[in-house]
């Protein structure tokens, strides 16, 4: 499950923005980029203050196709602008930063000043109130018609076996995330959020069922197995991922991404704990 990319435009640049659990949330890549800035070096610093908020997202962009990024909420953006000094970013983007930090100044100032009841009143609002309001309206009405024409095309299937809650395969949340499915799969059996269930041979092919441990049975959802082919549902069970789940495995690859740079890279080390628990020794 992805979120659409918005764009706000901005002085001379736009801002990617996405909302995430009912918050505006900004591209760090894309505030990078417009500043001529190293990405991975303000990663870093952003991820050694304690007043910073980065989250790993899964975003639809313009191209229609989905990617894992970096973003910021609107208060770690602020705090953020104010750090970086105009004299060692290049000549031709300092223009834009010092726009930028003219705005955030403005925010922090309103805040302080305790001008609760100019709250309310337009002549007041700065441009990041702006950007706010226009962010949260076009990302609403971006979902309302991304819904309505989803709708149109549905063709209804309704049996017993139909999950009536907003689950998602595995391997599209894997895609998604753009990891291979295996590796996924095996770092949440080492970290006990699943197991397998079931296993059995069907021709050439072993096949696993898998369920979820009991303290994450919300991020998971055991469903009988839709054949597309054929229409028919069979004996078969597969795991599918809730929208919990979905938030919680991206920030638990985000987690392993940074310490160990990949989920793949992470596996021995998950293997080595795991088999530690269970008294394997190694």
């Amino acid at each position: 499950m992805s979120t659409s990319i918005v764009q706000i435009p901005f002085h001379s640049t736009s801002i990617n923005a996405v909302m995430h659990e009912g918050k505006p949330f900004i591209s760090l890549r894309h505030m990078c980029e417009s500043l001529g800035i190293d990405i991975e070096s303000q990663r870093k610093k952003l991820n050694d203050k304690a007043w910073a908020t980065a989250v790993l997202i899964t975003a639809t962009g313009s191209d229609g196709k989905t990617y894992p990024m970096t973003m910021i909420d609107r208060r770690t953006m602020t705090m953020w602008l104010a750090t970086i000094d105009v004299n060692r970013i290049k000549e031709e983007s300092r223009e834009l930063l010092i726009n930028f930090q003219n705005e955030a100044a403005d925010v922090l100032d309103q805040h302080f000043s305790g001008a609760v009841a100019q709250a309310f009143d337009p002549a007041t609002l700065t441009r990041l109130d702006i950007l706010r309001m226009a962010m949260e309206s076009e990302t609403r009405v971006h979902q309302l018609e991304t819904k309505i024409e989803a709708d149109a095309g549905k063709v209804a299937y309704v049996d017993e076996h139909v999950d009536p809650k907003d689950v998602t395969l595995f391997r599209t949340v894997c895609r998604n995330l753009q990891i291979n499915e295996s590796d996924l799969r095996k770092a949440l059996i080492y970290r006990r959020w699943i197991y397998v269930s079931n296993t059995y041979i069907m021709g050439d092919y072993t096949v696993k069922e898998y369920a979820a441990h009991h303290n994450f049975q919300a991020y998971f959802k055991v469903c009988k197995y839709h054949n597309k082919k054929t229409g028919s549902v069979t004996n078969r069970e597969t795991l599918k991922v809730t929208p919990e789940g979905v938030a919680a495995i991206t920030r638990f690859v985000e987690k392993l991404t940074k310490e160990y740079g990949s989920v793949r890279d992470a596996l021995p080390h998950l293997e080595i704990k795991y088999n530690h628990r269970k008294g394997i020794a190694a």
